[in-house]
């Protein structure tokens, strides 16, 4: 697809929401520590996808009653990572096809701007937004606004760059690095498991221009699903990766193993 185009379908999700702004029923929170340990649901262990696929398509396959978690991975500087101007990943689909961007926009100082002035030297803030009941537009093809769209909660959070810690000088530590993204992983199952929400969306978290190795972040992801206080918490977790055949078959690897 065209960037014109892109910035089009930016353009008319922000006129709509206008439109719909007092009618909807969509809220956001920003969690700058983590929720505490609570005890799980039981040992049973949720199903495990890993698929070449555009999330906006695994969303469409839930009905309208379904509680749907999708893991955001967020721009930590510009809310909604310049889907305005047709920029093209994760954030930028998903905002140009939904009402998120209005919601990760209520928090530019208390979210953005604290990145902006502290950056962690690329290992960024830990905190995230949790948007509730956020109306998604349109499927993977983009080619009109659906009669029945579906109503999603989203996690909005940026995992560490790794081209930045680079580019500061930072020496690069490993487990330092796999600590940061484990952190935010478990950071996200526990909002989603406190918001019961049962069926994720996650993906190769920040194994794109940010640079994490998707080894490191699948088994981190993998290690953080088999904690005790996630067992019974989940039906069915989808990594749904496109256009990174090497992130692809790492998370294949990890966990069809």
């Amino acid at each position: 697809m065209e960037k014109e185009k892109r910035r089009a379908l930016g353009h008319k999700a922000m006129n709509l929401f206008q439109i719909e702004m007092f009618r909807i029923d969509q809220d956001s929170e920003l969690f700058e520590t983590s929720p505490k340990e609570s005890p799980g649901a039981g040992t049973r262990k949720a199903k495990i996808f890993v698929n070449e696929e555009n999330l906006l398509y695994r969303i469409r396959q839930f009905g309208e009653d379904d509680k749907i978690g999708v893991l955001n991975f967020a721009n930590p500087f510009v809310p909604g990572g310049h889907f305005m101007d047709g920029e093209n990943a994760q954030e930028q689909w998903i905002c140009r096809n939904s009402y998120l961007f209005p919601e990760l926009r209520k928090f530019r100082r208390t979210y953005y701007y604290k990145n902006e002035l502290d950056p962690k030297n690329g290992y960024i803030s830990p905190s995230l937004i949790y948007s509730r009941h956020v109306k998604v537009l349109r499927d993977e093809k983009e080619d009109r606004i659906l009669p029945d769209p579906r109503y999603v909660d989203f996690i909005s959070v940026a995992a560490p760059n790794v081209n930045l810690i680079r580019q500061k000088g930072v020496k690069f530590d490993s487990a330092t690095l796999y600590s940061d993204i484990f952190e935010k992983i478990v950071r996200v199952l526990r909002v989603f498991k406190i918001h019961e929400d049962r069926n994720l969306i996650l993906g190769a978290f920040g194994c794109g221009i940010f640079g994490n190795d998707a080894k490191m972040v699948s088994l981190a992801f993998d290690n953080a699903l088999k904690l005790k206080e996630f067992g019974g918490c989940f039906d069915n977790i989808y990594f749904d990766i496109i256009d990174n055949k090497p992130a692809l078959a790492a998370f294949k690897k990890e966990f069809e193993a």
